[in-house]
């Protein structure tokens, strides 16, 4: 298997509008009793994140019910326009400041990794995962079994000061991300490394949903996604808590990740991951193991963001 981890689960909607009402039934089902939403809290920090990830869906017109009561939806002509009205509401959320030494605490509800040990996560169930992101960029953290937060290194390891440094532009953000990336000279064991393209986006991906970005910042990023080759967006979308947004998404040679914003003021709902091809990965240790193509990556849905001075903190 690749030693490239897209992002913490290598896992970001789904599959056709057929099958829409079945996923509709499944989300329903699966959720877990404390379901209940958190406040957003991100907002406060200014994560409206404009980017728009897809489970192939239909594009809303007219309004999205969220609650009980319904919203007007403004839908989008192409990814420009979607991005610079997630830009614009980046803009808008000034939010707090965290400290240099702060950390994010980020709750969300995830698709856990398949239970028979293959490949890509099961889309049937829904648990509520924990991490911590320091304000730097540079370190996450889970809690290992004995209850403990567990640091480890965080990809791309940029933060909210890095990418702040002037200028502050769609190129000037994309170009500090694109040589970071370079620099970590990776290397795949089962084929060549995804396109440069590719893992911009996933780094943009990564960025937006784990880090507390400065709203220019933030905004660059949305307008930055929308230059990317190969990034388009998805109008109907559905996260883990079967809340429907929009999403930027690329697909690469392998697969396909969405970013999900909400369609009216487009703060950051969750990701969706997908392969796109069937593929086979080698491994040293075991026999090979065939991945199809339409296999789930990744499924979340974030429920909560706050700010606080430590890993383990809520």
């Amino acid at each position: 298997m690749s030693t490239i981890k897209d992002f913490r689960r290598d896992t970001p909607p789904m599959t056709a509008q057929a099958e829409s009402a079945a996923r509709a039934r499944l989300l329903a089902a699966a959720r877990e009793p404390e379901r209940r939403h958190a406040p957003r809290l991100g907002r406060r920090l200014g994560w409206r994140l404009a980017v728009a990830g897809a489970l192939a869906v239909t594009v809303g017109t007219g309004v999205v019910v969220a609650t009980d009561r319904p919203r007007a939806v403004v839908p989008v002509a192409s990814v420009q326009e979607l991005g610079e009205r997630a830009a614009q509401a980046a803009y808008d959320d000034r939010g707090q400041v965290p400290d240099p030494g702060q950390w994010l605490y980020i709750r969300e509800l995830q698709a856990p990794q398949s239970k028979d040990g293959s490949y890509g996560v099961d889309v049937s169930q829904r648990v509520v995962g924990e991490q911590w992101t320091s304000v730097d960029g540079k370190q996450t953290a889970d809690l290992s079994p004995n209850g403990k937060p567990l640091v480890q290194g965080n990809h791309p390891g940029l933060g909210a000061a890095d990418l702040a440094q002037q200028p502050v532009t769609p190129e000037g953000v994309l170009a500090k991300i694109r040589q970071k990336l370079e620099d970590m000279h990776m290397v795949s064991a089962t084929g060549p490394l995804p396109s440069m393209d590719e893992r911009l986006f996933q780094a943009v991906y990564q960025l937006m949903g784990t880090q507390a970005l400065p709203p220019e910042v933030r905004a660059a990023l949305f307008r930055g996604l929308a230059t990317i080759p190969g990034v388009s967006f998805t109008e109907d979308v559905a996260d883990a808590d079967g809340r429907r947004g929009v999403a930027f998404s690329h697909t690469g040679e392998r697969a396909r990740y969405d970013l999900i914003l909400d369609p009216v003021d487009f703060h950051f709902l969750g990701t969706y991951g997908v392969t796109v091809k069937e593929q086979t990965t080698d491994y040293t240790d075991a026999p090979n193991h065939v991945v199809k193509a339409g296999t789930p990556l990744t499924l979340t849905a974030q429920l909560e963001t706050k700010v606080v001075d430590g890993p383990g903190q809520r």
